[in-house]
């Protein structure tokens, strides 16, 4: 069962991320949470999956979009990286 809500998480971070790559307002506050929750996320399983560093890799770029703008790739690969994970903590 927490896999499945970690994966809702994953969801939820790879939404946000597409949203700031079309140049959508996400409030800060929403954005901090979710760095928040992935490096934790992160830093729990890092030394079990490499898919653990896809959580940091995408914290980093949310934390990066807070203070420059970044090439919209940045976005997309991160973004479809948490897509991935998320989808197959569902199923």
């Amino acid at each position: 069962m927490l896999v499945k809500i970690l994966g809702i998480f994953d969801l939820a971070a790879a939404f946000i991320i597409f949203s700031l790559s079309f140049g959508l307002n996400i409030p800060q506050g929403v954005i901090i949470f979710f760095i928040v929750v992935l490096l934790a996320k992160g830093s729990f399983v890092i030394t079990k999956s490499i898919a653990s560093g896809f959580d940091i890799l995408a914290a980093i770029v949310l934390m990066l979009a807070l203070f420059i703008s970044l090439p919209k790739f940045l976005f997309i690969i991160s973004g479809i990286l948490l897509l991935q994970k998320g989808f197959l903590s569902l199923g």
